[in-house]
């Protein structure tokens, strides 16, 4: 202290040592009285909240008047794709009077027709829009996680995403409380299922919905795949490619999709020799191959990073919306066991299984009508000995013995119930 009285500085540190006492007591108040905003936030404050929203969900639900001619479509993504996107483009063709509003999501990035309505997922506007509709459609858990609550004269119609049962229903047998009252609710809720193969019916019966009537009538969205018109592959081939932003030079496309893998440090096209594969298709089926790789959903934010180094004639397809779409394009397709590929069967197209590990699956992937592969070796020799006239075989024997009836006509089947719930 005397050197600092010496010096001149003497009051100016006591000063400062006091002011930073000060600062110190009313950080530590700060950061107190965060602390138990946010304690209170989390405990208190947000479980009232939730009570109250409930309540507000069900108010909503007891006085909005149910319009007979107004229905919503929730694709769970909130994409301009799905059952959702097939049953509005059916309902838009007739030129049906019903109001069509369709739910978004932060990511939806459409395009949309300009003759929806639109809300968004989670908004008041949604719950209204949702408790005035006569008919609502969704594809997953939807309505249930958002905790709407079902008016008496509703109809709650379930068309699910996952073809064919192939891959075991996301969390099926789980036994985490939250997501089974979620089944439960679904289960009660939902007045109709659409399926397309009794094989659906008996995993949808044994898993979610036990006690929902099953409309065994079709995936609208697979009507596209019945479709072998060259006017239709034409449009849909540039439609895609527009949005991929792939220059046409009559290249010959094969779709690789995988499922969600196992380790987290592999990338989507892991033990895959692509140069190999792309000689392969050129040698059997002639033409200059290039591949679509559409990742899981899981790792579509990422997928940049995932294919980054990939030789130029691979290409990100997971932002592309609508996998039918994709599905079209391509001449060929593998998985490693993603559900896509029960819907690809339709088309009769080559189609290979390449997985090196188990999945998931309700079928085992060697009962599926598609050579199986679990090394490079292996799925070239496939390539090379594919058999057009056996694959279509198979593929028709698979299909009648899983009672498939998609046949190009499901849009106009399902529009037809859907009125008729409609007027109920």
């Amino acid at each position: 202290m005397i050197d600092k009285l010496i010096e001149g500085k003497l009051l100016t540190v006591l000063v400062g040592s006091v002011f930073r006492l000060v600062e110190i007591l009313v950080r530590t108040v700060h950061v107190t009285v965060r602390g138990i905003r946010l304690l209170v936030q989390e405990v208190v404050t947000s479980r009232i909240d939730t009570w109250l929203s409930s309540f507000g969900k069900r108010m909503v639900a007891n006085r909005t008047r149910v319009e007979q001619s107004s229905i919503v479509l929730i694709e769970r993504d909130g994409e301009y794709t799905g059952d959702p996107k097939y049953i509005a483009e059916e309902i838009l063709r007739r030129g049906a009077p019903l109001t069509i509003t369709w739910v978004l999501r932060d990511r939806s990035i459409g395009p949309f027709p300009s003759e929806f309505h639109f809300v968004k997922y989670g908004t008041a506007e949604y719950f209204r829009s949702v408790a005035g509709a006569k008919v609502v459609v969704q594809n997953a858990h939807c309505l249930q996680e958002s905790g709407v609550v079902k008016g008496s004269s509703q109809q709650w119609v379930q068309t699910w995403h996952d073809p064919l049962g192939l891959k075991r229903l996301d969390s099926a047998g789980r036994d985490r409380r939250s997501y089974l009252r979620l089944r439960e609710l679904d289960n009660t809720q939902t007045d109709v299922l659409l399926t397309n193969s009794t094989f659906e019916d008996d995993v949808f019966t044994e898993t979610y919905w036990p006690d929902v009537p099953k409309s065994r009538i079709g995936h609208p969205r697979n009507d596209v795949l019945s479709d072998t018109s060259q006017e239709t592959a034409t449009r849909m081939r540039k439609k895609a490619l527009d949005r991929l932003d792939i220059a046409d030079t009559g290249q010959r496309f094969l779709l690789y999709g995988p499922t969600r893998g196992g380790d987290p440090r592999a990338t989507p096209l892991s033990g895959i020799d692509v140069n190999a594969v792309r000689a392969a298709l050129s040698e059997r089926f002639g033409g200059t191959w290039e591949i679509l790789i559409r990742t899981h959903n899981s790792d579509k934010a990422q997928s940049d990073v995932l294919l980054a180094g990939l030789p130029a004639y691979c290409h990100n397809a997971s932002f592309h919306p609508d996998v039918q779409e994709l599905l079209v394009l391509a001449d060929a397709g593998m998985t490693d066991g993603a559900g896509w590929i029960c819907d690809y069967l339709l088309t009769a197209k080559p189609a290979f299984l390449f997985s090196t590990h188990e999945r998931g699956t309700s079928r085992d992937l060697e009962k599926l009508p598609l050579p199986l592969a679990t090394s490079n070796h292996a799925l070239l020799r496939n390539i090379e000995q594919f058999d057009h006239e056996v694959h279509g075989r198979e593929i028709g024997q698979f299909l009648e013995v899983s009672g498939s009836v998609d046949d190009g006509h499901a849009a106009s089947r399902v529009v037809d119930r859907l009125e008729e719930l409609m007027s109920r």
